[in-house]
């Protein structure tokens, strides 16, 4: 009986210590996002892209790389998964918000091509050029974002030239 009480005082102070370690999905996610800090993306919570005007719950995460150019602001949103929007030259993707520069349709065509099926939307606003991601993948997938996103932000800050 004493063994049986000292067992069960044991797991209620061991029990609760648990609750702090990190679930396998948890320690995934916590990776991706450490790699992707490390590649400069910023990782934020972020609006749905294709959220009505009074919709303001942060429910995705968008990988942002900041824009080079301070003077670069470019406001779009094109997305997929939902028939929001408009209709965009992009196969599967809409417009919602704005429309990017026709300059940037050639570019544009083929980032969408090689996204991640996770990628849900590419945005651009004042602080940068990214995308929202479900964060299904790998190391690989932020590492193909960030090669996107670089490619992407290099041709706007052209044209803004």
């Amino acid at each position: 009986m004493t063994w049986l009480l000292i067992l069960l005082g044991l797991a209620l102070v061991i029990s609760p210590l648990m609750w702090f370690k990190q679930s396998p999905h948890q320690q995934h996610i916590t990776e991706l996002r450490r790699l992707a800090n490390s590649l400069l993306l910023q990782v934020k919570l972020h609006r749905r892209p294709d959220a009505r005007d009074d919709e303001m719950r942060l429910e995705t995460v968008c990988y942002r790389l900041p824009w080079t150019d301070t003077d670069c602001r470019q406001n779009w949103v094109l997305q997929r998964y939902s028939s929001r929007g408009w209709e965009s030259h992009c196969q599967g993707w809409h417009w919602t918000v704005d429309q990017a520069n026709a300059a940037l349709d050639d570019t544009l065509t083929r980032i969408t091509a090689d996204m991640p099926e996770s990628v849900t939307a590419l945005i651009a606003s004042d602080a940068g050029i990214g995308v929202i991601w479900t964060e299904q993948g790998g190391a690989d997938d932020v590492q193909k974002i960030n090669q996107l996103l670089m490619l992407l932000r290099q041709k706007a800050e052209e044209i803004c030239v």
